[in-house]
């Protein structure tokens, strides 16, 4: 399913601004595409194709547009306000906001009256709707991964629970925090009742009154996660599960 952008006649707290230069990145020594597409929160594909590169191949002091040219606009953030709410409220995605602020340096830390540039065009652009069935999908896709305590957001051999939702869910240009505490606060809260698949499942394993784990739900018995025990695979919630539940955090409306 496909919605499209028209940003004519925006009005509230985003305001007109004038065309903005797209973001550059000086290629340092060591340097490789891959790593700088990820910094700047878009794709090596997407670098190749602003800068007219032939292949990957890059070299020390070369300036790298890493962003797209857009017009863009002002935005006043308010009480409740997250990078992806702001996404969904102008039909753009965190990726885009992200590559305009170089000033957020942490995605999950904006404050009350702070002002981020807003993508917007003239023209009418399309943009792919993520579900939550396409959460799961690429979440299957790491089924048999090893379970790691702390295991880097970079690697896609091993997971702990928390970085294997974060890894999903980035895959789809959503930003959430890195662990299962947060993650359960990044969204909004919803009755086990009304969970949809792709939501986080979280739960406290100690019975301490911490979330200490984290799934995707899939239906009302099943979750996909990363667990000590299996590594990233399916698990019933009818048992060991259905009573460490806490909540369930909905970050796709």
């Amino acid at each position: 399913m496909k919605k499209f952008i028209i940003t004519a006649g925006l009005a509230g707290t985003l305001l007109f601004a004038s065309q903005a230069d797209a973001a550059t990145y000086t290629v340092k020594s060591g340097d490789v595409l891959w790593k700088i597409a990820y910094d700047n929160n878009t794709s090596a594909s997407q670098i190749i194709e602003w800068n007219g590169l032939t292949s990957a191949m890059i070299y020390p002091g070369q300036v790298l547009k890493v962003s797209q040219d857009l017009t863009n606009s002002k935005y006043t953030v308010k009480a409740g306000d997250t990078i992806y709410i702001i996404s969904q409220k102008y039909n753009t995605t965190i990726t885009a906001i992200l590559a305009i602020n170089a000033q957020i340096t942490n995605p999950n830390n904006l404050y009350i009256g702070q002002v981020i540039n807003v993508p917007s065009t003239s023209q009418t652009v399309p943009v792919q709707e993520t579900t939550g069935q396409d959460i799961i999908n690429s979440g299957k896709k790491y089924i048999g991964a090893g379970y790691l305590y702390g295991a880097s957001t970079t690697r896609a051999d091993v997971f702990d629970c928390s970085s294997f939702i974060k890894r999903v869910y980035e895959e789809h240009g959503i930003y959430l925090p890195r662990t299962s505490q947060e993650q359960a606060n990044a969204g909004t809260s919803v009755p086990f009742s009304q969970a949809r698949v792709g939501d986080i499942v979280s739960y406290d394993t100690n019975f301490d009154g911490t979330i200490d784990h984290a799934g995707l739900f899939v239906d009302p018995n099943t979750i996909l996660h990363s667990s000590s025990s299996k590594g990233v695979d399916y698990s019933n919630t009818t048992y060991y599960w259905k009573d460490r539940m806490v909540k369930v955090t909905r970050i796709i409306k």
